[in-house]
């Protein structure tokens, strides 16, 4: 009877010692279960750099930028907002989202899911849009860059959304895709003030990106959302830099109902106070030929180069500062590389994943399975770090592992790798269950898998 009763005993006396004296979260928490919902699509972002998941009705519902902690709270602010002109007046306007919210009123709710179709293929997903009673279907194509043998791009904290416009109308018509963002990930840190928005353009190559960077500004792991679109040839780029998630939002929503277009004020917004909100929008237009077919690209970016853990006794990089640096001031440079390499990605994409795709002798389930289920590889709290620049074998091998000082060149070119054993399992590199999820590392990104075997 003693030994019946021992473990839950002892678990709940740990339970109340560390949620209730400590005041932290318990790793293993069998006593306050997450209220998972059956809500959840394809993630966005490359390995180790966080992720954002957009849910299947088009949704952005959980976020995973703090490593191995999630936060399950859907953003209603966070929208696509779609505006039809035909011959100088405004004929549609809708925000793409079944909801109907408290807040932001003054916008116009409730799509119809009828007219919508969700489609997905890890790293890539499919949102399929036919406007009620407009002979227009808009494809939102959501990519990220998670790429087989590929160490840079694949750590990029970057996702692409590709809308492909078709026209089926007699007539020209204007498409402006407005891109909403709250500044945060719908917690309570959103209200602890000091966060504020800014405008950008960064140019390189000939190639032009514009947007708004959201910078948020915690006391632990500060980092910056940014929102962006690729100007070129026929297509506007125009801005909203911070207007209020919690009210009407009739001001954002006159704005585009106007003319198909943003004012784009310039300059810094001011900074929030203590219980405010704020949010920001970007808005991509073009003109779409009778039976015709445009593209609109935009961009969401998080920068959060360096990271603590919950004791807050070291400082980790990420793997992508290598490459775009840690300063906290890489998400214009991360907007404008996304925008203009997704392409490549998807070429990369497509020649790994057609081949079992093409394969009439695979079940439906097994390639489903296959590519689909390797979500858990960006979105597993997954931390990609850099090895300190002036660290020596002896710093990283510990008492028993001299015989491995020849691999630490391994980890100083591919760094260190670690994920969680489950998203409510908060414990990284558990290594029975790896061994049985291995076997993705070692075909798709070995170098990986060489620099988690050296730490075991």
């Amino acid at each position: 009877l003693l030994q019946y009763f021992s473990f839950p005993y002892r678990y709940f006396r740990w339970w109340i010692k560390k949620t209730r004296i400590e005041k932290k979260s318990a790793f293993i928490d069998l006593l306050c279960a997450v209220p998972l919902q059956q809500i959840y699509g394809c993630p966005l972002g490359g390995i180790g750099g966080g992720t954002i998941t957009r849910g299947w009705r088009g949704e952005f519902c959980r976020w995973q930028l703090n490593p191995g902690l999630y936060s399950y709270e859907t953003v209603i602010a966070n929208q696509f907002t779609v505006c039809l002109r035909c011959k100088g007046q405004t004929i549609y306007q809708q925000v793409l989202s079944v909801e109907k919210p408290s807040s932001l009123q003054g916008w116009n709710w409730g799509y119809c899911g009828h007219y919508a179709f969700y489609h997905a293929l890890y790293p890539r997903a499919w949102l399929v849009y036919e406007l009620p009673g407009q002979k227009v279907v808009l494809t939102c194509r959501q990519v990220s860059p998670v790429i087989p043998h590929d160490y840079k791009d694949s750590s990029l904290p970057v996702g692409v959304f590709v809308w492909e416009v078709e026209n089926g109308r007699d007539e020209d018509v204007e498409v402006s895709i407005m891109f909403s963002l709250q500044n945060g990930t719908g917690e309570k840190e959103d209200r602890s003030g000091g966060h504020w928005n800014e405008p950008f353009t960064f140019q390189k190559d000939g190639e032009r990106v514009a947007g708004v960077l959201l910078h948020h500004c915690p006391a632990v792991n500060p980092f910056t959302l940014a929102i962006s679109a690729r100007e070129k040839a026929g297509t506007g780029v125009t801005h909203v830099t911070a207007f209020n998630p919690t009210g009407l939002g009739r001001e954002v929503w006159q704005d585009l109902l106007q003319d198909g277009r943003l004012d784009s004020p310039t300059g810094k917004s001011r900074t929030t106070e203590k219980g405010e909100v704020t949010a920001a929008a970007v808005c991509a237009s073009c003109r779409v030929p009778a039976h015709g077919h445009k593209t609109l690209e935009l961009a969401l970016v998080w920068d959060m180069p360096c990271v603590h853990f919950g004791s807050k006794e070291k400082l980790h990089v990420r793997r992508y500062t290598r490459f775009f640096g840690s300063e906290g001031d890489a998400a214009p440079a991360l907007s404008h590389y996304a925008l203009t390499h997704y392409e490549e990605w998807e070429r990369k994409i497509e020649a790994w994943q057609n081949p079992n795709l093409a394969n009439s002798q695979l079940p439906s389930w097994y390639k489903s399975a296959l590519f689909n289920e390797l979500y858990f590889m960006t979105d597993g709290g997954t931390i990609w770090m850099e090895v300190p620049p002036g660290c020596c074998a002896e710093d990283l091998q510990g008492p028993a592992g001299a015989g491995l000082s020849h691999l630490l060149p391994v980890l100083r070119e591919y760094g260190r790798f670690a994920y969680l054993e489950g998203q409510e399992y908060r414990m990284y590199n558990t290594y029975d269950v790896h061994f049985y999820a291995s076997f993705a590392l070692i075909m798709l990104w070995p170098k990986l898998q060489i620099s988690l075997q050296y730490d075991i």
